[in-house]
């Protein structure tokens, strides 16, 4: 257990071929940050998992790891992130980057002709209308999204062939309908232009992954500086904040807490209740076209506005 508080997130990748003890010590020594207790604590129930089966299987009498698991970090509460308020929201989506900008890489932020339609673009805006994950949007493909059940939607699922697809929990794995403002900003025409190169290419290519494997890794990056640049400088306010920001849209719109769940893959404490699975996409789209964000007003995005 003391190994395991020393080790640092990605040991693996910061020092391959080393054992657990040396990439503990060379970790302290270059100051890297430790494996949060939650990552910690899911290799520990893996580890559990499989101690339980021996024991169900005659193979040992016990499990030695009942019951080991390591506390929370002090002040890891549920509301370490604050959600976006809708003066936020504006400060975002009439930044120069949505309104006309020199560019949508180091002149982002800096007034011009161009409004560049790529990742920088887009993963906030579908973040703010899905409540997906920076990750799970950032390794989207253009076969993510299919129709069914009449609607259009977003599948968000890990893929055998591709191992740098990640969702963080069985939950995860779902699908969302394509908000009708995402249609109205012109998601579904992007997702079209991109299908001729093919179904598994990425959705946005551009967005290279980081020395973890997450192409969500260099957009955190990007947008700390971005939310900085528009007046945003609230900490516990980060691009995890949409997620937030769509929940608190999903209650007041009066939507079932299991409807909820589907709608933002949030996994339930009944293990009897999964997140939603067998709820018709059609009946989900109903409810998320519920989801609005009063005062908040994109119609400078809408494809009618587009030159």
């Amino acid at each position: 257990m003391d190994l395991l508080k020393r080790l640092p997130s990605n040991a693996s990748k910061h020092y391959p071929g080393k054992t657990l003890q040396q990439a503990a010590d060379l970790a302290e020594r270059a100051g890297l940050p430790r494996m949060s207790s939650d990552t910690a604590n899911g290799y520990l129930r893996s580890l559990g998992a499989i101690f339980r089966f021996a024991v169900d299987e005659g193979y040992v009498e016990a499990d030695p790891s009942a019951g080991i698991l390591l506390p929370k970090a002090p002040g890891r509460a549920k509301d370490k992130r604050s959600p976006f308020d809708v003066s936020d929201l504006r400060a975002i989506f009439s930044a120069p980057l949505y309104t006309g900008s020199m560019d949508d890489e180091a002149g982002y932020a800096r007034p011009g002709p161009n409004v560049v339609r790529r990742g920088r673009f887009w993963v906030p805006i579908i973040a703010l209308f899905s409540g997906m994950r920076l990750n799970e949007i950032c390794q989207l493909t253009v076969d993510d999204f299919v129709e069914e059940d009449g609607v259009p939607i977003i599948l968000i699922r890990e893929d055998d062939d591709d191992e740098t697809k990640r969702v963080k929990t069985e939950a995860g794995i779902r699908f969302v309908p394509v908000h009708p403002e995402l249609e109205r900003i012109g998601l579904l025409a992007f997702v079209e232009g991109r299908r001729a190169d093919g179904p598994k290419v990425p959705l946005f290519p551009e967005l290279s992954a980081g020395s973890t494997g997450y192409r969500s890794d260099p957009f955190s990056k990007f947008f700390a500086r971005f939310r900085h640049k528009v007046g945003i400088t609230d900490r516990k306010k980060v691009f995890h904040s949409f997620r937030h920001t769509y929940r608190d849209a999903l209650r007041e719109a009066d939507i079932s807490d299991q409807k909820v769940r589907a709608l933002g893959g949030w996994s339930s404490s009944r293990t009897e209740e999964n997140y939603g699975r067998g709820l018709k996409a059609s009946t989900l789209a109903r409810d998320i076209q519920s989801v609005k964000y009063d005062g908040l007003d994109l119609s400078h995005l809408y494809c009618a506005q587009l030159s």
